[in-house]
């Protein structure tokens, strides 16, 4: 019995392999293993593929092929960023489900010995027989009242509310958000980004400044090297300012008693406080890495929050929930 790895990645939307017609191209290894890049869907040309499969085969044991198989991702990982393409490997993606009754029925109904899920990522299975692949999308649109937009334009004139150039930044990050809605660590950090641009940092309390001053002067007459003071100074300047996640929750506090999250509802404070810490630990490359649950878990009440804050006076003087359509 041998066994095999199956590595599934999609590409970036801008990216295609300029390959002809092949449908499979194989890579010669220094080890001499059987390694092909194959299209996903059977029949189909790499250079009109969205998505890839990494296939090796010969493996003695569902560990060696597992072990082979995170190799692999490795290689492909680094391969990719040399030749400037970005592939999505299902990490941070929902998990998919597929009863084995279905699996069965798609077994008989296709007439072939075995049927597995296809999963994003890496599979490890026997080899023999080959199988087949079962792969179930679900593509979900919100539907928004047509109405209620239009009702929301005619009282932004009502009260003439205008937009500041900040702002228009923060709304082009938070509408660029959506449009990455497949990869939760892209649009949560999108929405912080948006966030934040709309934070305004001010002075720290006189006494606070004072002791700045403080050190301030004490570098300057220090015995460092002067790029270490000049450094050092750059970063003290900087203190004179509160500190962004400070400012941040000012800045939400705002948005009064509303609350964020799911299923936790949270003050804004706090919620901006939960969501700030993950943010940090996600670009700062800790370790281990947020779940995606946890990523996941804020982005709606994210995306709300920012919702919320963009909306300006518009945000009291139209309230979604009391207002119905006209019949």
């Amino acid at each position: 019995m041998s066994y095999a790895f199956r590595l599934r990645f999609a590409l970036s939307g801008l990216v295609r392999l300029n390959t002809g017609p092949q449908e499979e191209l194989p890579i010669t290894t220094s080890t001499g293993e059987d390694v092909k890049l194959r299209a996903l869907q059977p029949g189909q040309a790499l250079q009109d593929a969205d998505q890839l499969v990494l296939i090796g085969k010969g493996h003695a044991s569902e560990a060696d092929a597992r072990e082979a198989g995170l190799r692999w991702r490795g290689f492909a990982e680094r391969a990719l960023a040399r030749v400037n393409i970005g592939a999505n490997f299902g990490d941070r993606a929902p998990l998919s489900y597929m009863a084995p009754e279905f699996l069965e029925m798609l077994r008989q109904q296709w007439g072939v010995e075995r049927v597995l899920q296809d999963e994003h990522g890496l599979m490890v299975f026997e080899a023999e027989p080959w199988p087949r692949f079962a792969l179930s999308t679900l593509d979900v649109v919100v539907a928004r009242p047509a109405p209620r937009l239009v009702k929301a334009i005619q009282k932004a004139d009502e009260i003439a509310i205008d937009i500041s150039e900040r702002e228009k930044t923060a709304f082009d990050l938070y509408s660029a958000s959506m449009f990455v809605a497949s990869l939760a660590d892209a649009r949560f950090l999108l929405l912080m980004m948006a966030l934040e641009t709309l934070i305004d940092e001010q002075p720290r309390p006189d006494a606070a400044v004072a002791h700045v001053d403080g050190l301030i002067e004490q570098t300057r007459g220090s015995s460092l090297p002067q790029k270490e003071i000049a450094s050092l100074l750059g970063s003290l300047e900087y203190m004179r300012q509160e500190s962004i996640s400070a400012a941040g929750r000012r800045l939400v506090r705002q948005l009064g008693d509303r609350t964020y999250g799911d299923p936790v509802k949270e003050a804004p404070a706090k919620f901006f406080t939960g969501c700030y810490d993950l943010r940090s630990r996600l670009v700062h490359g800790w370790h281990p890495r947020p779940t995606f649950n946890e990523v996941n878990g804020r982005v709606a009440g994210l995306e709300m929050m920012v919702s919320d804050l963009l909306s300006g006076k518009l945000l009291d003087a139209f309230d979604l929930e009391s207002w119905t359509p006209p019949q």
